[in-house]
């Protein structure tokens, strides 16, 4: 999607493919949320995650029958990790990585330090599972200021409706933020409970209370 109106007649949306028209738009854009919808713009901002995977010196102890997925509360911080599965590699992630606020069109690769934060968690809490790093990637996450979910309608025009802001744990929850979604569109309203991510929340959309 290049840009997107409304219109007396509808919403209309530009992509390079040429140009749409519907009577309702849903616009879940992750980490270009804010670019997108212009109200998102400080409710939606992008952070920088980085991934490592991570041969096992005793790979028997790191497989799905024998380690499960888990997160860890510790003193450097919070950290995911799952087991050997699919790719040669122990997979490990800290929440918040670096905290580093990011234009999602220009994202950093890994670097030495992000490795070193993953790194020394795996050889002080899994030592079994510090071997040589398989792979290191970047991903995004897309903060809202109070680390919840954004899925509303937009006070100026209830016939678009955004979901955003899942601050790192959004994933799990899609199939019922899509039905939430769906319901807003087309209906202006939805069985589920809705309020607690309302864009009103931030004291008027798209601003940071304080």
């Amino acid at each position: 999607m290049s840009d997107w109106e409304t219109t007396a007649n509808g919403v209309s949306v530009r992509t390079d493919k040429g140009r749409y028209t519907a009577d309702e738009l849903v616009v879940t854009a992750g980490a270009w949320a804010g670019e997108v919808v212009p109200e998102l713009e400080t409710t939606a901002v992008p952070e920088r995650q980085v991934l490592g995977w991570f041969q096992p010196t005793s790979r028997e102890d790191f497989q799905p029958e024998t380690f499960p997925v888990c997160s860890v509360a510790s003193p450097e911080g919070h950290f995911y990790a799952t087991p050997v599965y699919g790719v040669p590699g122990f997979k490990l992630g800290k929440h918040h990585h670096l905290g580093e606020t990011v234009d999602p069109d220009d994202v950093a690769d890994p670097r030495p330090a992000d490795e070193r934060v993953l790194r020394s968690f795996a050889e002080r809490y899994f030592p079994g599972a510090a071997g040589p790093t398989m792979g290191l990637e970047t991903c995004l996450y897309t903060n809202s200021p109070d680390g919840e979910f954004v899925v509303d309608v937009l006070p100026d025009d209830p016939r678009v409706a955004v979901g955003a802001g899942f601050s790192g744990h959004g994933f799990k929850f899609s199939p019922v933020v899509g039905e939430i979604l769906a319901d807003l569109a087309i209906h202006g309203e939805s069985d589920h409970p809705t309020d607690i991510f309302g864009l009103d929340r931030f004291g008027g959309a798209g601003s940071v209370p304080g």
